[in-house]
């Protein structure tokens, strides 16, 4: 029954428009006059209109180069994720309830991306700025502000025209590649940005979203949204970050073979679970559900994959829930078995070099070499025998820990010519044993 309610909010709140009609989700640009195809805007709001984050005004116009509000931007990004929840915004005296936009001011507050003008204001039908829309897009991210603090603005002519409070979002826009400055190498931070800008700006941070429940397969580039549940990625290399929206809400997203090269952040999906199977792997998994408990569920192929190197964080709102967790398959006798075995590998190692080609004069029974035993600790008995008769080529000797050898003596003279050989080296608890292969290289004469 819980979840019916869920989902009536959610239609309700989808049916909702960015300015004061009503336009299907399903609308495409050809819907509304003032689009225009040529426009350097045109692929951005194009994808906007059909993934259902930018909808017409009530005379059916789309207003690209329209300046963005902040109500509609709280929309836009709703939209974006699949929000669904709303907080209490009464204290808000210039949201009033009944205004379109009341219900997405709430879902902005709830999520987390929107705060006020004041304790009690929202200026939700004023435009907003480059730098307020850079803050709810980082908020929106979950960008960490400290891993960007000292990202350098100087590279803008303008960086000092960005408020101190939005300092932090704009360079880890910055930071994260998400934000370039304009022609003229300025943030603009106090300008007003139109629809087909933020619709620019949205293009190129997401690149896809999956709105559908089922089973996707296929590597992808960019960073990819899913904001439905009962979704499966499978055999997929995301080159970029995977973020579950809070559209997945409470049943089950399931990752099989899937790796991202950035980040997983969970807003959504419940304790039905975010499975990571067969292998799944991250570097930075981020749980910032504000809606309820979510747990995400690591199997152990997925443990083994990750255990070493990923950074995990849950967020002090998403902590408020006790059931939100991260699971981890218990490896630790997987573990234990690969460190003996690691153990009983690095025993087995022999730490002896030697040059592969070995010199002699004819008649002589000296051998210019050199032979090293790199071990602190072993000693190894040494031989070395000819390949053609297998007879031994110098008498068995022992090298001690840290020795070198530069002469080894023959059995007997040798005429001319060169013998391939076989050094056997075994450690003298016979723990360890390699051979290697070398030439002798007789001559009457060798230069200095």
């Amino acid at each position: 029954m819980k979840k019916q309610k869920r989902i009536v909010t959610l239609l309700l709140a989808l049916a909702l428009t960015l300015g004061l009609a009503t336009v299907a989700s399903a609308a495409t640009v050809r819907d509304f006059p003032d689009y225009d195809s040529g426009a350097w805007y045109a692929d951005a709001v194009r994808s906007a209109v059909e993934d259902g984050l930018l909808r017409g005004d009530d005379k059916g116009l789309l207003r690209p180069d329209g300046y963005l509000t902040r109500a509609e931007m709280a929309a836009i990004v709703n939209r974006s994720f699949g929000t669904y929840q709303k907080a209490d915004i009464t204290n808000y005296r210039d949201v009033k309830p009944g205004a379109w936009y009341y219900e997405d001011v709430a879902m902005a507050v709830h999520m987390g991306t929107y705060n006020g003008t004041s304790t009690s204001t929202m200026d939700p039908d004023e435009p907003i700025t480059r730098q307020e829309a850079m803050t709810v897009v980082a908020r929106a991210l979950q960008l960490d502000l400290e891993d960007h603090e000292e990202t350098s603005l100087s590279r803008f002519r303008d960086r000092a025209d960005v408020s101190a409070w939005a300092l932090p979002y704009v360079r880890a826009m910055v930071g994260s590649d998400y934000i370039h400055g304009n022609e003229k190498r300025e943030l603009a931070p106090q300008d007003n940005i139109t629809r087909a800008e933020f619709a620019q700006i949205f293009h190129n941070i997401i690149q896809e979203y999956i709105v559908k429940e089922g089973t996707y397969t296929g590597d992808r580039s960019g960073n990819l949204l899913v904001r439905m549940d009962e979704v499966t990625l499978e055999d997929m290399y995301i080159d970029g970050d995977l973020i579950i929206g809070c559209g997945a809400a409470d049943s089950t997203v399931t990752l099989d073979n899937v790796t991202v090269s950035g980040r997983i952040v969970v807003w959504g999906g419940g304790t039905e679970a975010v499975w990571m199977n067969n292998g799944t792997r991250t570097d930075e998994l981020i749980v910032c559900r504000v809606d309820g408990p979510v747990k995400v569920i690591f199997d152990k192929d997925s443990t083994l994959a990750v255990h070493d190197t990923i950074q995990v964080e849950i967020t002090p709102r998403a902590e408020e829930y006790p059931e939100t967790e991260v699971i981890f398959y218990d490896i630790s006798d997987i573990l234990d078995a690969i460190g003996d075995l690691n153990d009983i590998v690095s025993g087995s190692e022999i730490h002896v070099s030697m040059d592969a080609d070995l010199l002699a004069l004819v008649g002589q029974t000296d051998i210019d070499c050199r032979i090293d035993n790199n071990s602190a600790r072993d000693t190894y008995e040494i031989t070395i025998t000819r390949d053609d008769t297998g007879e031994t080529l110098v008498e068995p000797f022992t090298l001690g820990p840290g020795h070198v050898l530069d002469r080894l003596t023959l059995a007997e003279p040798l005429p001319m010519g060169d013998y391939p050989c076989t050094a056997t080296v075994e450690r003298q608890d016979q723990s360890g044993r390699m051979e290697v292969s070398l030439t002798l290289h007789v001559a009457y004469l060798w230069a200095k």
